[in-house]
């Protein structure tokens, strides 16, 4: 008699959505340091003119006011320097965050990852990297940093409450494959009770671990900024599972086949008296 567990299976999947998430938050901070490096502009442009461009015409000899030719070189210069920032912006996003997002163009993934007002200022028609903008987005950067932080150490500390059940869960089935190998038939009455009572005892600790695996799913982890829920943590974890709780699941089967193993004995039990 055996039972195919799930446990340390989703054991792998923690360690490598950590490792995913770890990368992810990485990668923020990269593109952090990239946008911090980039100017901003003056201010955000209007027909092509920059906000905060300032025209000073020039005066001849005579008294006679000079066309502003540097002024059309100035806005000129001021325009392209807020496309360039733009570009630079969504360029760092591109190498950095992009390939950990779930959708694939870029201004779909800026919405996705940022916001969609953020997604629409950097778009290659909105025209310009004000300083308020680049406060906006270093801001919203910063919070997507401690985001993926927060979850991070969720999963670490679902992983961390996965490996003792896993042990438990092994030393049972451990258990029960040895006791497997003797068949009931060559047991005496005593050996019989001892081996309903074993069974019993391990029951007991499989009632146990999925009453404190329960208790574990309707928490929630919270920094003070934003809390994630034990419940949408699993959604994620264990979405291409064929459970959506592994770990219960492995329990509940795990009780199944113990409860079998128990009926089996009482009947030889009985046949004894």
């Amino acid at each position: 008699m055996s039972v195919e567990l799930r446990t340390h299976a989703a054991i792998e999947r923690a360690t490598a959505e950590r490792e995913r998430v770890e990368e992810k938050a990485a990668a923020f901070r990269q593109f952090d340091e990239r946008v911090q490096a980039v100017s901003a502009t003056g201010g955000a442009s209007t027909g092509g003119v920059s906000a905060n461009a300032t025209v000073s015409n020039a005066v001849t000899p005579s008294g006679a006011q000079q066309s502003p030719v540097g002024t059309t070189l100035s806005v000129g210069s001021s325009s392209r320097s807020s496309t360039d920032a733009t570009d630079t912006v969504r360029e760092a996003f591109a190498a950095t965050i992009l390939p950990y997002a779930e959708v694939e163009t870029t201004q779909n993934a800026l919405a996705d990852e940022l916001s969609t007002d953020l997604a629409a200022a950097l778009s290659p028609a909105a025209g310009g990297f004000a300083p308020g903008l680049k406060k906006q987005l270093l801001a919203r950067v910063s919070e997507r940093r401690r985001e993926c932080q927060l979850l991070s150490d969720a999963i670490e500390t679902e992983r961390e409450r996965l490996e003792p059940i896993a042990e438990e869960l092994d030393a049972i089935t451990s258990w029960v494959a040895e006791a497997d190998e003797t068949p009931l038939l060559q047991l005496g009455f005593e050996e019989l009770r001892s081996r309903h009572d074993h069974l019993d005892a391990h029951r007991e600790t499989c009632e146990e671990l999925a009453h404190e695996r329960q208790t574990a799913i309707r928490g929630t982890r919270n920094d003070g900024l934003t809390g994630i829920r034990q419940r949408e943590l699993l959604d994620l974890l264990y979405e291409d599972f064929a459970d959506d709780n592994p770990v219960l699941a492995d329990i509940a089967r795990l009780d199944d086949l113990l409860a079998e193993c128990q009926r089996a004995v009482r009947r030889h039990l009985c046949a004894r008296v």
